[in-house]
């Protein structure tokens, strides 16, 4: 089921770095949601155990992902070129591993107006890039690890499949959602170290098998802590990894139906369905409207900006920039992160056969 899938998006990938074949990969791209959805329809990676229905959130995503990017690329216009010398045939098929595995873009034409974060540590020795990843990923992991230990602490059934509510309703207001809030600012440190170590991990098979370069995996985040406009957050400080297809598929046909506002939009809708789908995944429901809801209306935040930026000829900044952005991602953010908690998201295993290090540490 999954291999057919691979095949495809390799063979549109080398497809797209040569000239003259835009009707071929149109006519092929069916194939790949066809696949896709037959994968997805068929495999069950949690055997049926529910405290491993993650596994089918995290499969569904990359599929989902896998066949978004596939899509992209049928519909090009113009070859993708890396490190700006045209590919001929062989070199297209030797391409194609690095354009699978490469969600920025970094060293080819496609990916102008993706921002990356500078690193603070560089380096073009493999090994010494590779024993930074290893101890970042050892770092990140162990960090992951930590905070889901100390968001699952607040309630039993937050680290089980069935889920619970941040909003303790047998508390007062004020210390209910002091409580919700802890919860949910945990949440948000939990996922940023849990993308962090997956990208490192992946940093580390990428350079060792494909002999990928260390400036291909600069830093995934840009202190999105530090960001003063929703426009800095999602613009630049949060990871990129998402948003060439997203802005392709969204983004792209909405703003020629509706101008730049109908680009937001779309982008973020398409953002918003993406992770509707993951988190159905789990197979216990989860509402639409709070998920896609946050995301559009993040959206509608960036737009907000912008309209304060022509009337006042002054863009969103400085201190109270930053306690508008976390003001309005906060009160957004709380039935996003109890629909996560209700449908069991925390519930699970972080590590082959259910490690948890931090509590053998303890």
């Amino acid at each position: 089921y999954i291999l057919p899938i691979f095949a495809m998006q390799y063979f549109m990938g080398t497809l797209v770095q040569l000239k003259n074949t835009a009707l071929f990969r149109v006519a092929l791209l069916p194939i790949v949601p066809w696949l896709a959805w037959r994968a997805v329809s068929a495999l069950d990676l949690s055997c049926g155990i529910h405290e491993k229905a993650q596994a089918n959130a995290i499969f569904v995503s990359h599929i989902m992902m896998l066949s978004a990017r596939t899509a992209v690329w049928a519909m090009a216009q113009e070859p993708y070129i890396r490190d700006n010398v045209p590919a001929s045939v062989p070199t297209a098929f030797w391409n194609a591993w690095d354009l699978l595995l490469n969600s920025r873009g970094i060293g080819w034409n496609w990916s102008r107006g993706i921002p990356t974060a500078k690193p603070s540590f560089e380096t073009n020795s493999r090994i010494r890039f590779l024993v930074h990843a290893a101890m970042r990923a050892f770092f990140y992991g162990l960090a992951f690890d930590a905070f889901t230990e100390a968001t699952c602490s607040f309630s039993p059934n937050l680290g089980s499949w069935r889920g619970d509510s941040i909003l303790n309703y047998s508390l007062p207001l004020v210390p209910r959602y002091l409580r919700a809030l802890k919860i949910l600012y945990l949440s948000v440190w939990l996922t940023y170290f849990a993308l962090h170590w997956a990208y490192y991990c992946l940093a580390i098979v990428c350079i060792v098998i494909f002999y990928q370069h260390p400036s291909q995996w600069p830093p995934l985040f840009d202190r999105p802590w530090l960001s003063t406009s929703l426009t800095d957050f999602w613009g630049r400080r949060w990871h990129q990894m998402f948003r060439f297809p997203l802005v392709s598929l969204g983004g792209v046909l909405s703003a020629r139906l509706f101008g730049r506002p109908g680009g937001v939009l779309g982008t973020f809708l398409i953002s918003g369905i993406f992770h509707v789908i993951e988190l159905r995944a789990v197979g216990r429901g989860g509402s639409a409207t709070v998920q896609i809801g946050f995301f559009v209306l993040n959206g509608v935040g960036m737009l907000l900006e912008q309209a304060w930026a022509k009337k006042t000829g002054r863009r969103v900044g400085g201190v109270w920039g930053w306690i508008w952005t976390f003001s309005w991602m906060t009160l957004l953010g709380l039935p996003v992160v109890d629909e996560w908690a209700r449908v069991g998201r925390f519930a699970v295993d972080r590590f082959p056969g259910g490690a948890k290090p931090t509590m053998a540490l303890l």
